[in-house]
């Protein structure tokens, strides 16, 4: 079993992904991407009826959760292979995905980070790059993007998030190549477009490219337009000297 939970959701058996009949309802896979969510923690009860059912009677709703939790259980286990709590473990007051049991995309992309980024903190940076390329390809997008309004999405959204910019920062700082640099930090800015930083790097990579220099203005350009937007001052376009010597430009 196999859960695809950055970018489009989906939940796969061997290779074959789940056809949408066979949730039967929306919120069967709303309860399992909330437990998907939880990261192995387990849910109320009472919780998941209140997010799931919003301002009904619970005595009404009781009924409809373990409805939907046995939908998620024989999408999980069509064959009843195992036992009910394979995939799914639930009892009188909460309700726990097995997460060791289910491979999920999200935790194997942090699992990848934490490892590169801990190699690059020790500076072993040729295992470092393996370990971060492999996380970097691995994040097909947020966390839940269908669901970005849920607020029990938004702290594993924001975790991985930040993640990946790490992982792209550390690949842009790891290589030699100015293009290289410049697509990941493009990467970065795509998460987070107000970054000035990454703004500036990005254009001092461009600056120090072989026949660059006019992407390199125009990413000039972009930074000072959204440094417009939020009020701050542009730092100036670094100098040709400061280009030969390879020095970033910094804010004023």
């Amino acid at each position: 079993m196999a859960i695809r939970s950055l970018g489009a959701f989906a939940v796969y058996r061997g290779a074959s992904p789940v056809p949408q009949a066979e949730w039967q309802s929306k919120k069967a896979r709303d309860l399992l991407k909330i437990l998907v969510a939880r990261r192995g923690v387990p849910a109320t009860r009472e919780s998941l009826i209140e997010t799931l059912w919003p301002d009904q009677d619970p005595a009404l709703t009781s009924n409809r959760l373990s409805v939907v939790l046995s939908t998620v259980r024989n999408v999980l286990d069509p064959e009843h292979r195992f036992g009910p709590a394979q995939f799914v473990r639930a009892d009188r007051y909460a309700v726990t995905l097995e997460r060791d049991r289910v491979i999920i995309d999200v935790e194997k992309f942090l699992e990848n980070a934490r490892a590169g980024l801990s190699l690059h903190r020790a500076n072993r940076l040729a295992e470092a790059v393996v370990a971060l390329e492999i996380a970097e390809a691995a994040y097909s997008g947020d966390f839940l993007e269908e669901d970005l309004y849920e607020d029990w999405a938004v702290s594993l959204r924001e975790k991985a998030l930040a993640a990946y910019v790490a992982v792209a920062r550390a690949l842009a700082g790891l290589s030699d190549d100015p293009r290289t640099t410049a697509r990941y930090l493009c990467r970065v800015l795509e998460c987070d477009p107000y970054d000035e930083q990454t703004h500036l790097d990005l254009v001092a990579a461009l600056a120090t490219g072989r026949g660059a220099q006019g992407e390199a203005r125009r990413a000039y350009r972009a930074y000072s337009t959204r440094m417009d937007e939020i009020g701050v001052e542009p730092a100036p376009y670094p100098s040709a000297a400061a280009i030969e010597k390879g020095q970033d430009p910094a804010p004023p």
